[in-house]
């Protein structure tokens, strides 16, 4: 029993069943001194992942977190060269073989920000140029590949009124370009994206001050938004997830405090009942989703109980409904949950964080496995 469920045994899942097996912590490294988070992971093979993020040791500035797992441990991976003097983050990654990796983010200097773009090779990491005519003050917070010379990102633009706004940019397996979206306002916010083939990919996000979800699809020429059923002010798809061009999920929250999914059927997006942690004041909210077959998508994020830290979230869709998973927080103040990726069904998932502690770090990477 870890510390984290002290004082949460009041609280029900509303749901029919909660999903057998779980989540269990993996230790993973922590190099920085006071602050260390995992915004992304992605899987290979069962012995073969990736994570990033970024981490902090002294003053305020952040740098690139990159973290291995060989099949037996996670260890810190060596990135790209960066000058110490940036604030550098990475939220993202995919992969298309184990010598074939990309992660994005951002970079920001003592004048602007703009996106951040790594590529693994086999060998090392290295910083792949952002493309020309960026807007100012960008960010990468999600990616997807369909093929080497077919990956796309996606984010934000933050560079005031008439310029902020969603960011989408391809990869042509030469450079990075900025493709128009012309479906969000200024106000519009990508956070992931998701690749059925080269004319059929979909992005997630939310629009407006009082945000409610967006969905967009790319069709091999132009982006444009398409119909989905939450309404709701303070409302957001954070993640999309595809199993076929007729089978494709998205993940949030909708009205701050109660989980949504999504799924497109080939005709059209309808809301899938999901479960929510049930007590007052809860917040839930679904941060990733991947999927490893029809039946069987992943859903990860974090719950907030009423006078408690946030605490780790699971769901499971196992071809007819949602079910809590069971998830460990190993500590007694936060834990969330921010990414989720596999391979295979049946075998080994990932899903991954932070935690927070009195200790030093205060903030610490959390990693999460099945049993594969």
């Amino acid at each position: 029993m870890t510390a984290a469920l002290v004082g949460v045994a009041v609280l029900a899942v509303s749901t029919t069943a909660q999903a057998a097996g779980g989540f269990s912590t993996v230790a993973s490294p922590n190099p920085g001194a006071n602050y260390n988070e995992i915004d992304g992971v992605a899987a290979v093979t069962a012995s073969d992942a990736w994570a990033v993020g970024f981490q902090r040791s002294t003053g305020v500035l952040f740098h690139v977190l990159v973290e291995k797992w060989n099949g037996t441990a996670w260890s810190v991976a060596t990135s790209a060269s960066l000058p110490s003097s940036d604030d550098t983050r990475l939220h993202a990654a995919a992969t298309l073989s184990s010598t074939d990796i990309w992660a994005v983010g951002s970079i920001t200097t003592s004048t602007s920000t703009q996106s951040l773009i790594e590529h693994w090779n086999g060998t090392s990491w290295s910083v792949v140029p952002s493309p020309a005519g960026e807007p100012a003050d960008s960010e990468l917070l999600g990616i997807a590949a369909v093929s080497a010379d077919d990956i796309w990102a996606v984010g934000h633009t933050t560079g005031g009124v008439g310029v902020s706004g969603s960011l989408i940019e391809n990869w042509n397996g030469s450079a990075w370009r900025v493709v128009s979206d012309p479906a969000l306002s200024d106000y519009g916010y990508l956070t992931g994206v998701a690749a059925v083939s080269s004319d059929d990919v979909w992005a997630v996000g939310r629009d407006g001050r009082h945000p409610t979800p967006i969905i967009e699809q790319w069709n091999g020429t132009t982006w444009t938004e398409v119909s989905q059923p939450v309404s709701g002010y303070d409302s957001s798809l954070n993640s999309v997830t595809v199993v076929n061009n007729d089978d494709v999920w998205a993940v949030g929250e909708q009205n701050l405090n109660q989980t949504v999914t999504e799924q497109w059927n080939g005709t059209s997006w309808t809301l899938v009942p999901s479960p929510s942690v049930t007590a007052n004041g809860t917040q839930d909210t679904l941060s990733a989703v991947t999927a490893l077959g029809a039946g069987d998508v992943w859903a990860v994020g974090s719950t907030l109980p009423t006078t408690q830290d946030s605490q780790t979230l699971a769901e499971q869709w196992n071809g007819t409904a949602w079910q809590i998973v069971p998830t460990t927080d190993p500590s007694a103040y936060t834990n969330v949950l921010d990414t989720v990726a596999g391979t295979a069904a049946g075998q080994r998932l990932w899903a991954a964080g932070y935690s927070t502690s009195g200790g030093t770090p205060q903030f610490a990477t959390l990693i999460e496995t099945t049993s594969g």
